[in-house]
């Protein structure tokens, strides 16, 4: 377990840190707006509910995002909810780029089908089946783009939904919590943490 544990903590850091760097590069614009609504859910309410993508697409992501991080004795994509993350910022702050994210949806479901005719959809086939088909279109851009939103998700604000229980957090072992100390400076003066400086004592 703990190998499994260990081998995908190493995929999530370095995936985390290529796809981080080629996402700020690419979306810079959309960091304010992602801030925004981060301060929007501090309250900590989550939406999981869906808003651009249909129940049958959903099932078919959730199943998607399921093989690139899969459940074992750990929880996984499904139980961290990237579904909701990648229904949610393609409705939000990547709604520019759901338009093609849908389109390559739509041409996975149809390979799918054409490939395995009378098997149902993605998410109804076993593991090995979905895994197998998987590596056929790894290197299609909708993969691509699955990949990129199951770790960014995992590893993004459970307020956008892919976090679930910071369980993205918990993989690559990223402690969740306040960093800084007092004393802090004047313009933290009004901060509910601040402390001021104690004045040193003069012999």
């Amino acid at each position: 377990m703990s190998d499994r544990i260990g081998t995908r903590r190493d995929f999530l850091r370095a995936s985390g840190g290529t796809l981080g760097a080629a996402w700020l590069g690419a979306h810079w614009p959309a960091i304010a707006a992602a801030a925004e609504h981060a301060h929007g859910a501090a309250s900590g309410t989550v939406d999981y509910t869906l808003r651009l993508l249909d129940p049958a697409q959903a099932r078919d992501v959730e199943a998607v995002a399921a093989q690139i991080v899969p459940s074992d004795d750990t929880p996984g994509a499904r139980e961290a909810g990237v579904v909701y993350f990648v229904d949610h910022v393609l409705s939000g702050i990547f709604k520019d780029g759901a338009g093609d994210f849908l389109a390559g949806l739509a041409a996975f479901q149809q390979g799918w089908t054409a490939a395995h005719p009378g098997a149902g959809a993605f998410a109804d086939a076993d593991p090995p089946r979905q895994i197998e088909h998987l590596k056929t279109v790894e290197n299609t851009p909708f993969f691509q783009a699955m990949r990129f939103f199951t770790i960014t998700g995992l590893l993004a604000l459970p307020s956008y939904g892919g976090n679930r229980d910071k369980v993205g957090w918990k993989m690559v072992g990223f402690v969740d919590q306040h960093i800084w100390s007092p004393p802090f400076g004047h313009y933290d003066a009004e901060y509910a943490g601040f402390v001021p400086y104690e004045k040193a004592s003069r012999s």
